[in-house]
């Protein structure tokens, strides 16, 4: 009788740590479970074999053909084409698109909103500019999908004939479809004014600390000198060997008297930079440190409660086995056992966190969902912009499946290894143990 009362007791101790841990599980592992979703998210574009460069602006004055001064703040186009040819004749690099501090280009992490209007209904679309005729869509390597012109046109629209570039999921948002090329909506931008869709590329993210998002890509004049270079290299040449081998080449070919390149380094390398000064990094890598530091804390102390528990049942097992039961029925016992046991404990855990998390949820008009318990790091819009981890069901019930996958391993092995051990243990020294 003593010892059955001790078996029901280190069920229900068991049973009630689980449910706990559940709890705690949940608040640690869902940020560290969003963050992880959001870095393995594809970019939406080549980014292997793309450069940037940062330039300064010089103080040197030259005079135009009326002889007045012209800063060197200003940017003209034969100045442009000055900077873009010095970068296209190095060798390796296939193309070069060069754009000021002020836009809101791939790889720039502020955010502008265009005001769309369609068929009576008015939502917000990200905007990005880009300097026209300029290699835009193939030095990035925006995918336009079927139907659309190709990349190399798409870079030659103009402000003066109205038409923008969509993408995949903004089309979608304005249209209902993607196959959208020749139709129009209204920007509301001051006075409104209607404009023509030219083309549709595949949806990609602005920065690794983004999501995929509906854009509206506009032309729009270059005219400052402070700029960036977009630096897309040819096949098949590494860009982090090219900036190690012939990155002071390229600085010295990016440099005029009013303008020269200050910094190099891969897109990568920028787009991780950004994600540092925005802080993302830091708020990443502490999500993802509490998670391991949670989880090893977590098997020790599972494992540790499970073995104990299995332990007191080394007298039943040679009672069992003593009675014909094999040595994979008796593990089998223990591993569905526990496997019920967890799955229990889990439920009811997710139940209390469900509880917790329901009474944060605000729903909106427009149907966007946000949930102040539930961790994100992106607030949207559209609800074509929105992923898993922006619905409240979703959310939850994915990261409620990985806490259980979480630990149900972590119980089924802290179940096998002792019970391993005691159904080797010979029948005769099984009995014995008390």
């Amino acid at each position: 009788m003593k010892t059955k009362l001790n078996i029901i007791n280190a069920k229900s101790w068991l049973f009630v740590e689980l449910v706990v841990i559940t709890v705690v599980a949940w608040a640690v592992f869902d940020p560290a479970v969003v963050n992880l979703y959001y870095r393995w998210l594809p970019l939406g574009y080549d980014s292997d074999q793309l450069l940037y460069a940062e330039c300064q602006v010089g103080d040197t004055y030259e005079t135009d053909e009326n002889g007045e001064q012209l800063s060197p703040y200003n940017i003209t186009e034969s100045r442009r084409q000055q900077m873009l040819r010095q970068l296209s004749t190095v060798e390796g690099v296939a193309s070069v698109y060069l754009y000021g501090d002020d836009y809101g280009s791939v790889g720039y992490t502020s955010q502008a909103y265009s005001q769309c209007c369609h068929d009576g209904d008015t939502m917000y679309v990200t905007n990005i500019n880009f300097v026209p005729d300029s290699r835009f869509f193939e030095t990035y390597g925006l995918r336009p999908l079927p139907g659309s012109p190709s990349a190399e046109q798409l870079s030659q629209i103009r402000m003066q004939d109205r038409q923008v570039v969509l993408t995949r999921s903004g089309a979608i948002a304005l249209f209902g479809a993607t196959d959208v090329v020749g139709r129009r909506f209204t920007i509301c931008y001051n006075e409104p004014y209607v404009v023509t869709v030219v083309g549709v590329v595949e949806d990609f993210r602005k920065s690794v600390a983004t999501t995929l998002r509906s854009h509206i890509i506009r032309p729009e004049e270059l005219t400052h000198t402070r700029c960036h270079y977009v630096i897309r290299l040819r096949d098949g040449i590494d860009a982090r060997r090219f900036v190690e081998e012939h990155g002071p080449d390229l600085i010295r070919s990016g440099k005029t008297g009013f303008n020269r390149i200050s910094r190099l380094m891969t897109f990568d390398e920028h787009l991780r930079q950004m994600e540092l000064d925005a802080g993302r990094t830091q708020e990443v890598n502490r999500s993802l440190a509490l998670a391991l530091f949670f989880l090893i804390n977590l098997m020790l102390a599972v494992i540790g409660t499970v073995w104990l528990h299995a332990k007191r049942h080394t007298e039943e097992c040679g009672v069992r086995r003593a009675f014909g039961a094999t040595r994979w029925r008796v593990l089998f016992d223990f591993l569905w056992r526990n496997a019920l046991l967890a799955t229990v404990a889990v439920v009811i855990g997710c139940i209390i966190y469900l509880n917790y998390a329901y009474s944060g949820l605000t729903v909106y008009e427009n149907g966007f969902e946000y949930c102040e318990k539930l961790y994100t790091n992106v607030g949207l819009d559209l609800p074509t912009d929105l992923r898993w981890p922006d619905r409240f069901w979703p959310h939850f019930l994915v990261v409620s499946a990985i806490v259980y996958l979480i630990i149900l391993c972590t119980v089924l092995i802290g179940t096998a290894i002792p019970a391993a051990k005691i159904v080797r243990t010979r029948i005769t020294n099984a009995l014995r143990d008390e």
